[in-house]
């Protein structure tokens, strides 16, 4: 930690006295305090997510120059964004204080938050990687059967079922993991959109239904569907006034937070190793799928 803290002291027009760790994951992070009184968020990221996090920070500082309400990225002492030591891509933010954004209770505000985000980040100038079907499904099923899963062609037919239903929907620069944990919510009360290493040109309905979810992601309750619903009906009408969304956009909604599942399984797997996740815990996914299926039949209209 000492000789982090130093490295910290040598890069930034900043003098950092101590180093808290905080977690860890595809990158370390840390809150470090300065001698002037100022907090700061520190990410240590691996080499497997340079891509990524580069461009997550572009994206962040394209953002800010927009004033739109994003955490600051710190620049070093030479005016870059970051660094690079021992194989480690270093970031510095300034430490926004908050807690996660409440659906239940900020859909309104989330709403035109993401409104305003999928129109500022139409003019990104920058070049973003392409989310399909290979990304939300095929990856996924790829990583069943390699794990010689018995049941991956029951989740294969339920992949392609769900694709025939979002395929046509509108792309563009978008978020790419919009949940309550990534819209942030201050101690003042304004939302801060954080976490953009996964914006890429996909879906811009993903990001609603990310937001919008209400389900448990292990155990569903039937409940969950009208909660989803009501916050939906909340979002909407602030969002739209950003930009339109169209009718299979909204009937697509239920089927989005099923494909959330595929794509959100198969990140877990490769971060933590296709072992990681029992037969029976694929088979409990396989079970909460098919009953939401069932329960909000997204897929009457195909």
């Amino acid at each position: 930690m000492t000789k982090l803290l130093d490295t910290l002291n040598a890069r930034y027009p900043l003098r950092f006295d101590t180093l808290e760790h905080l977690r860890d994951g595809g990158s370390a992070s840390y809150a470090g305090y300065s001698s002037s009184g100022g907090k700061y968020f520190l990410r240590n990221i691996k080499p497997a997510f340079f891509d990524t996090v580069v461009t997550g920070t572009e994206i962040q500082m394209f953002l800010h120059e927009k004033d739109f309400p994003v955490p600051l990225i710190v620049r070093t002492k030479d005016g870059s964004p970051s660094f690079t030591e021992d194989d480690r891509l270093y970031i510095l933010y300034d430490y926004v204080e908050g807690e996660d954004s409440d659906p239940k209770r900020n859909a309104e505000e989330a709403g035109a938050l993401t409104g305003r985000l999928h129109r500022e980040l139409q003019s990104y100038p920058g070049s973003l990687v392409e989310r399909d079907k290979r990304f939300y499904i095929d990856r996924y099923i790829n990583i069943l059967r390699g794990s010689d899963y018995p049941r991956t062609d029951e989740f294969s037919a339920y992949g392609d079922a769900l694709w025939e239903k979002v395929q046509h929907l509108p792309r563009g620069v978008c978020h790419g993991d919009l949940y309550c944990g990534n819209v942030r919510r201050t101690p003042g009360g304004a939302l801060v959109v954080h976490d953009f290493d996964t914006a890429c040109v996909g879906l811009l309905m993903y990001d609603i239904a990310l937001f919008c979810n209400q389900t448990n992601y292990f155990l569903l309750d039937e409940k969950d569907l009208e909660r989803s619903n009501t916050v939906l009906s909340q979002f909407l009408p602030e969002y739209t006034k950003y930009r339109p969304v169209s009718e299979a956009e909204r009937n697509a909604f239920h089927a989005l937070i099923a494909l959330q599942h595929f794509a959100t399984q198969a990140t877990i797997m490769e971060l933590y190793g296709y072992s990681c996740l029992s037969g029976a815990a694929l088979d409990n996914q396989l079970d909460w799928l098919t009953r939401w299926r069932n329960l909000c039949e997204w897929d009457k209209h195909l």
